[in-house]
């Protein structure tokens, strides 16, 4: 029962991102602040039944605001990211981001806290978002799953860690659980629990 289950919140998600109805999947963030002029680049590959490319571009507008750029499957946004406590070099930070964009069907936009803890060489981070989609229904299906058309809101938690290669260059894995509703007809109030992972990797300079 728990397989049959699984498999069609993995059906389920793979419709959504086929069609362009989800917030960017991928995190990927630290509560540290790059600082003013500072630029990180990000790629990476969701796994999810198969692979799925994620970028992300960031700039250090002030010592503690990032602004940026994310581009994934079928969205397409911009982000900021302000950090309430920056410890650049070690130790806790804590930070709040909140990115807008646009999906192949709608629009997205999300909130959440960011908290992240740097050590030497690793940085493991958590990230809770509150995602709302507003998507219109499309005469494309996948795998038989239709959607209406309306605006939703669900959950998504993050627990990741990045291992710093150099001080600049690092190696990034994360995995999203989801929770919510999602509007699918053919599934009606469904929690998605399955982990979607992301690895990757990021450069700053």
């Amino acid at each position: 029962m728990f397989k049959l289950y699984r498999n069609a919140s993995v059906v389920l998600l793979l419709a959504l991102l086929a069609s362009g109805c989800l917030a960017p999947l991928s995190s990927n963030f630290t509560a540290r602040s790059l600082g003013p002029g500072k630029v990180e680049v990000d790629g990476g590959v969701l796994t999810l039944s198969g692979a799925l490319p994620a970028c992300k571009i960031a700039v250090g507008l002030l010592s503690n605001f990032d602004l940026g750029f994310q581009m994934e499957s079928a969205s397409l946004g911009v982000f900021g990211k302000y950090s309430f406590v920056n410890n650049r070099e070690r130790g806790f930070s804590v930070a709040g981001v909140l990115g807008v964009g646009a999906v192949a069907s709608g629009s997205y936009a999300y909130g959440g806290p960011v908290l992240s803890y740097k050590s030497k060489s690793l940085e493991p981070y958590f990230v809770a978002r509150l995602n709302y989609v507003h998507y219109g229904r499309s005469e494309e299906t996948f795998s038989d799953v239709h959607w209406e058309a309306g605006t939703y809101t669900y959950f998504q938690f993050t627990l990741g860690t990045i291992f710093w290669v150099t001080g600049n260059i690092g190696l990034d894995i994360e995995g999203s659980a989801f929770a919510g509703k999602l509007g699918l007809e053919d599934f009606g109030d469904f929690a998605v629990p399955s982990v979607v992972v992301l690895a990757g990797a990021k450069v700053r300079f």
